[in-house]
């Protein structure tokens, strides 16, 4: 499945702060014929552009402010003219990565400079994914609960009264249910193992919406993407998330192979002529873990396609020309 990856990355910035090869936790979006593809970065949230899916150009940052590091995993929504990121950050000196809180800012180009307005949620808040629907706003975002059979990281919906302020009414969508989203055993030293969804991506095809997400820790190679489905018919705020094939069977939609590890926190793009792809990142198995550097993460793209309900992977060279 990983044949086509990892997709080349042009550099013609002079920032020194940013290793252009390293692009984790990709969103990528299209708008006026480009695709702009924004991803974590420890200074800033790395930009990246491409006429054509085939290679990207680096374009430096699109958000970074001097006081600010660790920008965790941008989303942007394009609404009513402006361009909308989502994202968490900590302030210059914070060792603590659970103070991580999710955050808003504007541009009007989808390049930046993006302009921090609000932070939205209170700490440890991370991984936003807003969609429009309807005329309506809803968020899903990862938060921890720490109480129930199985405690750590979900993930959680809201709806949005507009782009800078949430509902407050949180629902938990997705928990945990296999030992394969274990992302520390023992954590606690008390016998709790740690479990970890996060990652959230939505989108819909005909009556069927699906939630995308990833589980495990993005340090393991065993780290993996799987999907939960809802009747699309039913408004989101209600809405019943099932995973794929169900909540005992681990069936990952992506994982690694003999040469890419790691892999996961997705998104999804169609082209101009509507065929979708994942959009990904991964590591070589070659890479060196590191919890504190992006770990090799690459951007990577496979095809992706829909056999009656159930998301299917596909060699991007499969699609007609």
């Amino acid at each position: 499945m990983f044949e086509n990856n990892p997709i080349p990355i042009i550099t013609k910035h002079t920032d020194t702060r940013i290793d252009s090869r390293e692009n984790p936790d990709p969103y990528m979006i299209s708008h006026g014929g480009k695709y702009y593809c924004y991803s974590t970065g420890y200074q800033g949230v790395n930009v990246l552009q491409s006429d054509n899916l085939e290679s990207f150009e680096h374009m430096g940052f699109a958000l970074s402010y001097e006081n600010e590091v660790a920008y965790w995993a941008p989303a942007v929504l394009y609404y009513q003219r402006l361009f909308y990121m989502y994202y968490s950050s900590l302030k210059k000196g914070e060792p603590d990565v659970h103070q991580q809180a999710i955050k808003v800012a504007v541009a009007d180009n989808p390049l930046g400079p993006f302009e921090y307005k609000k932070t939205l949620y209170e700490p440890f808040s991370i991984d936003p994914h807003v969609i429009e629907k309807n005329g309506e706003l809803y968020m899903f975002y990862s938060a921890n609960i720490t109480h129930g059979e199985k405690i750590g990281t979900v993930i959680l919906a809201d709806k949005m009264q507009d782009p800078y302020t949430p509902c407050n009414n949180s629902r938990v969508i997705i928990s945990p249910s296999i030992e394969q989203e274990i992302f520390a055993k023992n954590r606690f030293g008390d016998g709790r193992d740690w479990y970890t969804i996060e990652g959230a991506f939505y989108f819909e095809q005909g009556s069927t919406g699906y939630l995308m997400y990833s589980a495990n820790a993005w340090t393991h190679g065993d780290y993996f993407v799987g999907y939960a489905t809802c009747d699309a018919s039913v408004p989101l705020y209600k809405a019943i998330f099932e995973k794929y094939p169900n909540a005992d069977e681990y069936r990952p939609l992506l994982g690694k192979d003999e040469h890419f590890t790691g892999c996961g926190h997705n998104s999804v793009i169609a082209d101009a002529a509507g065929r979708l792809y994942i959009v990904y990142h991964g590591r070589s198995v070659d890479a060196k873990i590191d919890e504190v550097a992006s770990n090799g993460r690459q951007l990577c793209i496979s095809g992706l396609t829909i056999k009656g309900a159930e998301l299917k992977l596909v060699r991007r060279e499969v699609y007609p020309q």
